[in-house]
């Protein structure tokens, strides 16, 4: 049932229950404290099914009803006795609290259960990523150990030499993938927490030259280039992930450029950027839509109370600019 025609049936059933107690006091002839009670499961049924306002307008519809058909004069809203002001009164507020309590409970009731799903869902992924890396881990593994024979194997034989060596680049990277799925589950799940640390761009540049020692690269930090504040571990895999896209669309032999300067906007950050000399991308790309290293790298740095960004090159290519927290330096420096 649709949420338009699920609310119209609760409005019916609302009257039609008002109406039908109504009818069945009158020909019972029920006292007005009787029938009170009896308008106010009414209203505690219809705030269980329903939400607030239909449950307050039941509340008002059964006060005026209780006042017309069972509070002497009959059938006229004319109230001669004080004490029957105090009874409708106390009965419209009562209604209307019993309302409020019962819907806050239920609507509680209701986030609880998504919030539950939710980590629940999470725990599914996490648990789902960790079955996946492991159950590829083994392979590649063996891949791994496959090549080195190749290697050994190979040592006079150039042409082979480089097809061992491009199937062992491509296996340590899809190594790193499966590592930084991993990291992106826990840190998604709550499970591990960046650990934040006055980081120089300069030695972020240089462990990432030694994970891809294949990809040529070109160094600039500028001289009032602040320190990164960021877990250097992410930050790490953030660049290794930039840079293997960006070497993967260069042309052959085309060095991808890093960059470190102050942030152009905000002084209390720092920009990372990663240049290349490929096809380039139309303005304003979403990360998410350019590959997994992107994302993972984008997810990562998010982490670090960053973000990622791509924009074309002038004179060709892309420039995937990394925005970090600056380090605060000590009073004095």
């Amino acid at each position: 049932m649709s949420f338009t025609r699920r609310r119209a049936a609760t409005w019916a059933a609302a009257i039609a229950a008002i109406a039908l107690v109504t009818l069945a006091g009158r020909a019972l002839d029920l006292n007005p404290t009787t029938i009170g009670f009896v308008y106010l499961l009414v209203v505690l049924f219809v705030s269980i099914w329903g939400d607030l306002l239909v449950g307050t307008v039941s509340s008002i519809v059964a006060t005026v009803c209780y006042n017309y058909f069972f509070f002497p004069p009959l059938y006229t809203f004319t109230i001669e006795q004080p004490a029957n002001w105090f009874a409708l009164a106390t009965f419209l507020i009562s209604s209307v609290t019993v309302n409020r309590l019962v819907v806050a409970a239920r609507v509680n009731a209701e986030e609880r259960a998504h919030v539950q799903a939710l980590r629940e869902s999470e725990a599914l992924k996490t648990s789902l990523l960790r079955a996946i890396s492991h159950d590829l881990t083994t392979p590649i593994t063996a891949v791994t150990i496959r090549t080195e024979s190749l290697r050994r194997r190979a040592a006079a034989d150039r042409e082979l030499l480089d097809d061992v060596g491009a199937i062992a680049e491509e296996t340590a990277r899809l190594r790193r993938r499966i590592d930084n799925l991993l990291a992106m589950a826990r840190l998604e799940a709550g499970k591990a927490q960046p650990r934040r640390e006055p980081t120089p761009p300069a030695d972020l540049f240089r462990a990432a030259r030694e994970n891809l020692p294949l990809v040529p690269v070109t160094v600039h930090v500028d001289a009032d280039c602040p320190d990164a504040n960021v877990d250097p571990s992410l930050a790490l895999e953030i660049l290794v992930n930039l840079l293997e896209n960006a070497h993967r669309v260069s042309p052959p032999g085309a060095p991808v450029e890093l960059v470190a300067r102050r942030h152009p906007l905000d002084a209390a950050a720092l920009r990372i950027e990663v240049l290349d000399r490929g096809p380039g991308v139309p303005p304003d790309t979403d990360v998410a839509q350019r590959g997994l290293g992107l994302e993972i790298a984008r997810s990562l740095a998010a982490a670090n109370g960053g973000s990622i960004g791509l924009t074309p090159r002038p004179g060709g290519g892309t420039v995937a600019h990394i925005d970090l927290p600056a380090a605060l330096l000590p009073i004095g420096e």
